[in-house]
């Protein structure tokens, strides 16, 4: 089963590579997602399959509710169910063949610049691997003892803030599906703008947890061989968007994160590249069936609500879609996160409402993204936080008490980010 879950998941990659050329191709991308999401559901536990099924039933019952009350069905809606975003998120992981997984120098920082440049080693390596950056630097922060609070803070925070700005995040492949044709140049500049201040300001935080022992931390090093390749991936993704406006940014993503793993190996390993490739698609691709189930059902959800919304008068108390909207609709995905509710499925249920506003994409997505980012640190049951519970054995509940700080930082400081956006825009 997991062979044929590893063949689905390759075979949807390619696809939607393939629709950048061929947009017909995302046609066969969706019906490889509901395929990929049914096998899913046997491989999961039986936590995931339980929320996959309720978010798929409620999706199936809008389409059908909507037909019924007289809407009318559109197969390419139908088989848009986060297609492009799965795609991007299973061609990203191969990132891993060719990013660091250790330091490469030794430390020499010690105190509250270790800790700064922990938190932005953290931040570079998220940006581009996501999760699998928390297990790189939490293991080797743990070292032979249990990971500290401060330190579960400083890797949670500089890990989340990497949504408000990568491309490379499903925060911002979610939220362009949902409401296409952002500036993803304005995107980057402001969402790096606001990720660095709020980590900035998140530090002095962090200072102050470790008290007395600060003068002796030594962290995670930052080095060139961490960084080049998101650097390099970042600039590919910006250029090629600017270049080739039309195409979504996620199949721009997947493209160029395959074309410099596949690089990246040919210069390291040589005839070893394409065996390498095999060997992650096989064994590493069905490690994330959780997530890919997770957003194949929220993509069923997204679809049906669509459908349904539109049908209803729905009298909004905002006629139009400006930066209090925004705000709004970000603390609404945090809210709702601080509940249980994952941000794949609260940024779906926001898309739709605020649908018939015809909303800015570029200020749409950016909000999402804020969204998407606080409500994975501050979410006591959301993935990152789950993940530092379960292997670090990190109390949620005081992680999430903790993390308060950095949320009340990131909505003070989201406003005048959010202002500045719909200027650009």
């Amino acid at each position: 089963m997991r062979t044929i879950y590893a063949l689905l998941l390759s075979a949807l990659i390619l696809a939607v590579g393939l629709s950048v050329a061929a947009p017909d191709a995302t046609l066969v991308a969706g019906g490889l997602t509901f395929a990929a999401a049914v096998v899913g559901l046997v491989l999961v536990n039986r936590t995931q399959r339980s929320i996959a099924l309720v978010l798929s039933a409620v999706g199936v019952a809008s389409v059908v509710l909507s037909l019924q009350l007289g809407g009318q069905i559109d197969v390419r809606d139908l088989f848009s169910v986060n297609q492009d975003l799965i795609g991007m998120l299973t061609a990203v992981s191969f990132l891993r063949l060719v990013t660091p997984t250790s330091p490469t120098t030794r430390t020499r920082l010690h105190g509250r610049l270790a800790v700064v440049r922990t938190a932005l080693a953290t931040h570079a390596l998220g940006a581009i691997i996501n999760i699998g950056a928390v297990g790189i630097v939490g293991d080797h922060l743990r070292g032979r003892s249990a990971l500290r609070l401060a330190d579960a803070a400083l890797v949670s925070r500089s890990f989340s803030a990497a949504a408000f700005w990568s491309p490379f995040w499903a925060a911002a492949a979610a939220a362009t599906t949902l409401v296409p044709g952002a500036n993803s140049l304005v995107l980057l500049l402001v969402g790096l703008g606001l990720a660095l201040v709020a980590i900035g300001l998140s530090v002095w935080d962090i200072f102050h947890l470790w008290g007395r022992e600060l003068p002796a931390y030594t962290g995670y090093t930052l080095s060139w061989a961490l960084i080049r390749v998101p650097l390099a991936l970042v600039a590919l993704v910006i250029v090629a968007h600017q270049l080739v406006p039309s195409v979504p940014v996620p199949r721009i993503v997947l493209l160029a994160g395959l074309g410099v793993t596949l690089i990246g190996l040919l210069i390291a390993n040589g005839r070893g590249a394409l065996g390498a490739l095999a060997r992650h698609a096989r064994h590493d691709l069905p490690q994330l069936r959780g997530e890919v189930t997770l957003f194949a059902s929220a993509g069923i959800l997204a679809v049906g609500l669509r459908m349904l919304f539109p049908l209803f008068d729905l009298q909004l108390p905002f006629s139009e879609f400006t930066v209090p909207v925004a705000w709004a609709m970000m603390l609404t995905m945090i809210l709702l996160a601080l509940v249980g509710v994952h941000p794949v499925v609260s940024v779906a249920i926001v898309a739709s409402l605020v649908h018939t506003l015809s909303p800015d994409p570029t200020l749409f997505v950016l909000a999402a993204c804020i969204g998407w980012g606080v409500s994975s640190a501050v979410g006591p049951v959301t993935g990152l936080t789950m993940l530092l519970s379960a292997r670090y054995g990190i109390d949620s509940v005081k992680l999430t008490r903790r993390n308060l700080v950095y949320l009340a930082i990131v909505l003070v400081t989201s406003w005048p980010a959010l202002l500045i956006c719909a200027a650009l825009a």
